[in-house]
């Protein structure tokens, strides 16, 4: 770790697993789970239903800031899913309409985000699903420190890197 930056190498996915969940109702895969497994506090930004199963890459940010975010893009590969832990923070938007075209074009599926985002329109316009705790117009920092592919908390629920995160509008 230098300047307090810390990445790791993407963790390979767990197909079968994939395919045995998608098209879950995230509700149901929490109940056969014992009611445990879930976040708190986190939306789906899209007005529209939208459904996402695929594979974490973690990243931990310092509140309102998103240069790790922009690491983990350049790592996405089709089929994950970016996990943001920031930290609850809504004082500034993580992602917004330019971060999630390049994840799109990347292959990936969705964005879960412990912190603010924002051009929520161009998530649903373009039917990309987003979770996120919060919206703000207010753009990032960019300085770190923060961490790629570490485990991370995201609405209360622990997420490790390569782990498979389900979302709908359940929430």
């Amino acid at each position: 770790m230098s300047n307090g930056i810390d990445i790791q190498p993407r963790v390979q996915p767990f197909a079968p697993g994939l395919d045995a969940l998608r098209g879950l109702a995230s509700s149901v895969v929490s109940d056969v789970m014992g009611r445990m497994e879930g976040s708190t506090g986190l939306h789906p930004v899209n007005r529209s239903p939208v459904q996402a199963c695929g594979n974490a890459v973690t990243v931990k940010v310092r509140a309102g800031d998103n240069l790790l975010i922009h690491r983990a893009l350049d790592m996405l590969e089709p089929g994950d899913v970016l996990v943001v832990d920031g930290q609850g923070d809504l004082s500034r938007a993580l992602v917004g309409e330019i971060m999630m075209h390049t994840a799109r074009v990347r292959g990936a599926v969705a964005f879960v985000m412990d912190g603010a985002v924002r051009d929520v329109d161009a998530f649903e316009t373009h039917g990309f699903p987003c979770w996120a705790r919060g919206v703000n117009l207010r753009g990032p920092m960019k300085d770190g420190p923060g961490t790629l592919n570490h485990p991370v908390t995201v609405g209360g629920l622990l997420v490790h890197p390569g782990d498979i995160v389900l979302g709908d509008n359940g929430e």
